[in-house]
């Protein structure tokens, strides 16, 4: 057991009057007697109460006092989204407890609630909870419940270990996904807001026959459907289905640059999972590759449990501090992807990157339709924004404005090999991906 907060008051309080009694003596010592047998007799009382109260309180503990208790945890969490952590504690003791509940977090949460007041009253079994935003993705480790159990009168505290260790897995944000699970892929377009492409002619896959709608082209009606119905009866297609995707995903030094609360790696990583849902969604197979420094890689996969299997591959992928080599990844994916995909390079681009990633975009154009993805620093666009007002604001605008003109112009020389570009900021990169994704499904050149 350790003194509580009110004991080391009382104690304060104590020397302090001491200090009142020794001043006495000297600028009233009439006083002075009475007010040192009041001191000792207060003295006295404080440590006839403290050895009391510390003999009634040293029983705490988790079992032989009947305290118990354990965590509520959701199954897995999402980076950045705040999180409601239950606890449930039970005093099936005789006595009343003053509790202050704590956790042992992992490094990855952070949480301003933390410690808990709860009074249990003999028998009672309550459930309480705190809020904790995860802030990293990985395995998140938990430790113990941690409670400080005050003694009857509260001038001793002892603590007490409840529950048992737990581990939750911490995802990139998946509450995008969760969110669309239960509309159609118009809906789901809808609701993010992209607008979609009209298709030039029909699809290359037959879907099904439906009665024929005004609109409905000659090439659509099915004559022998139609006589043997006599109705008018329409074919339905719809876009060519089962094509690959692959993500090649910059894990360099450049992807830790921050975006307000998040990295810009975990904004690639956010954007990458929806476009893959969307994608799957649509009946294409989604693969991975990441590149500098991490060399993870996923086949490509398929069907209702492919972004399960993408969310528990990535979840604990993270960004070092190597260089991004474009040309030896785009030799990597060449190497062991043969069939012909949609390769899409999330990065962060740099006019010292020209040559390098240049040519890796013309390696893989000969065999793969490429997409570069470039998130764009929000730094740089409230730099130029801001008003020149002295000499050094103005060297620190042109420098921007240099920069910003460089990036300009790789991006034009990319655009010039016919890459398709989605250039946006970091926290906008999610919509540009399946907005550019959708438009390539509805042209016909996927």
């Amino acid at each position: 057991m350790k003194p509580s907060p009110l004991l080391i008051r009382l104690l304060l309080i104590a020397a302090a009057c001491a200090l009142l009694v020794s001043a006495a003596r000297i600028w009233w010592p009439a006083a002075a007697g009475l007010l040192s047998s009041a001191w000792w007799f207060g003295l006295a009382a404080l440590t006839l109460a403290a050895l009391l109260d510390f003999a009634t309180g040293r029983h705490i503990d988790g079992l032989s006092d009947g305290l118990s208790g354990h965590r509520h945890l959701p199954g897995n969490l999402a980076l950045g989204v705040e999180q409601v952590i239950g606890v449930r504690l039970h005093n099936r003791g005789t006595r009343p407890l003053s509790l202050l509940v704590s956790d042992q977090l992992p490094a990855q949460l952070r949480s301003s609630d933390l410690p808990l007041r709860v009074m249990l009253n003999p028998g009672q079994d309550i459930h309480t909870h705190y809020h904790a935003t995860p802030v990293q993705r990985g395995r998140a480790g938990f430790g113990y419940l941690e409670l400080l159990a005050s003694s009857p009168w509260k001038l001793w505290q002892r603590r007490v270990l409840l529950g048992e260790p737990q581990e939750v897995k911490v995802y990139p944000n998946f509450l995008g996904i969760s969110s669309l699970q239960a509309l159609s892929t118009e809906q789901s377009l809808r609701y993010l807001g992209v607008h979609q492409q009209q298709r030039r002619g029909e699809g290359l896959d037959f879907r099904q026959l439906r009665e024929y709608r005004r609109g409905d082209s000659q090439r659509q009606v099915d004559w022998r459907a139609s006589a043997r119905m006599q109705k008018l009866i329409s074919r339905e297609y719809q876009d060519e289905r089962d094509q690959e995707i692959i993500f090649l995903l910059d894990c360099g030094r450049r992807m830790r640059a921050r975006d307000g609360e998040l990295s810009h790696f975990d904004h690639a990583l956010n954007a990458l999972l929806l476009s893959a849902y969307v994608a799957i969604r649509q009946g294409d197979a989604v693969g991975l590759q990441c590149f500098a420094g991490t060399h993870s890689r996923l086949p490509p996969v398929k069907g209702e449990g492919g972004i399960n299997l993408l969310l528990n591959h990535v979840y604990d992928i993270h960004s070092g501090t190597a260089h991004s080599d474009y040309t030896a990844a785009a030799e990597q994916l060449l190497a062991r992807q043969q069939r012909r995909a949609l390769v899409i390079l999330l990065t962060n681009v740099r006019d010292e990157d020209s040559e390098d990633l240049t040519s890796a975009v013309q390696q893989l154009s000969r065999h793969h339709l490429v997409m570069v993805a470039c998130l764009r620093e929000r730094a740089l666009d409230q730099l130029l924004e801001q008003p020149v007002a002295d000499f050094d604001s103005a060297l620190l605008y042109s420098a921007g404005r240099d920069f910003s003109a460089c990036r300009e112009r790789l991006l034009q020389q990319l655009r010039a090999r016919n890459t398709i570009l989605a250039d946006a900021l970091p926290s906008e990169m999610h919509l540009s991906l399946v907005e550019a994704y959708w438009q390539l499904k509805r042209s016909g050149r996927l």
